[in-house]
């Protein structure tokens, strides 16, 4: 199991190293162009990838509706809100509170289809509770960010709780991950250039010195991917995605390290994202 587990914890870091990536690039490129910009890149790698590894016929399946209406959720929406909340609250508070996307998930699996959750989960429920109050506590040095603009990532997390909740559902009736993935992200790639077009979502021509640390976040995010669904063809999703979802943890770290001019990562916000971070392992392991 050592090399799902380092393919694993490979995608995390290189979830990471997309949000350092974009919170340099958000200083010069609009949200909602770089949510743009990025979807356009990912379904290029994406469709690339499928068409050099299944027959893109399979695409023609009725089951593949699941996957274009799971795309509606994420990336496309879901990523235009994260982006959105990058700039406001920073990438360590917004990674952190994307990561309770399991949570979501096990809260709709509840109303849904009538799942009840063990101690164990509830103890990860209580984990991520608390970890995203201490988030929201905000200081009175604190005066760089406001509490309700986290509702944007958490929007996010929604989104993609969402994605997975409805993708699941496909996948049990037509198991194929990579059609899968190739028909959300061209149903994410039309919604949004629809939403450009309409002009109900602006679009600004971007700076080249954005558009260059944009490029290097979609590549991480690619890559990410790629490690992510190489390691769940490997292991059991329950042994891969705890160790995806420790993205906040290398999230910290590389935000010490090269965002120090632009973002303060606080002690609080430390132990928030440990706390949400065992949650979330707590919740995927045990459900």
């Amino acid at each position: 199991m050592l090399v799902p587990a380092l393919l694993a914890l490979a995608a995390s870091a290189s979830f990471a190293g997309a949000g350092i990536f974009l919170r340099r690039a958000v200083r010069w490129v609009a949200p909602p162009t770089a949510a743009l910009l990025s979807v356009t890149f990912t379904t290029v790698f994406v469709w690339g990838v499928t068409a050099a590894t299944v027959p893109l016929g399979r695409l023609a399946a009725p089951h593949v509706g699941y996957f274009l209406v799971a795309g509606l959720f994420a990336p496309g929406l879901a990523r235009l809100v994260y982006y959105l909340g990058i700039p406001r609250v920073g990438v360590a508070r917004s990674t952190a509170l994307i990561s309770t996307s399991p949570l979501f998930a096990v809260a709709l699996a509840i109303v849904a289809l009538g799942e009840r959750p063990g101690p164990l989960v509830l103890t990860g429920v209580a984990c991520v509770g608390a970890g995203g109050a201490l988030l929201a506590y905000r200081g009175r040095e604190e005066r760089s960010w406001r509490r309700r603009d986290l509702i944007l990532p958490l929007l996010a997390a929604l989104g993609f709780a969402l994605r997975d909740i409805v993708s699941r559902r496909g996948l049990i009736e037509y198991p194929e991950p990579m059609i899968a993935a190739a028909a959300a992200t061209f149903a994410s790639l039309v919604l949004m250039w629809a939403l450009a077009a309409l002009r109900i979502m602006p679009f600004a021509r971007p700076a080249m010195a954005g558009l260059g640390f944009l490029t290097l976040s979609s590549v991480c995010e690619c890559m990410a991917y790629l490690a992510m669904w190489r390691a769940m063809s490997a292991a059991e999703v329950s042994f891969v995605s705890p160790l995806v979802h420790a993205q906040p943890l290398f999230t910290l770290v590389l935000a010490a390290l090269f965002l120090r001019d632009i973002e303060r990562v606080t002690f609080k916000v430390v132990a928030a994202s440990l706390l949400i971070v065992a949650g979330v392992f707590f919740v995927l392991s045990f459900t």
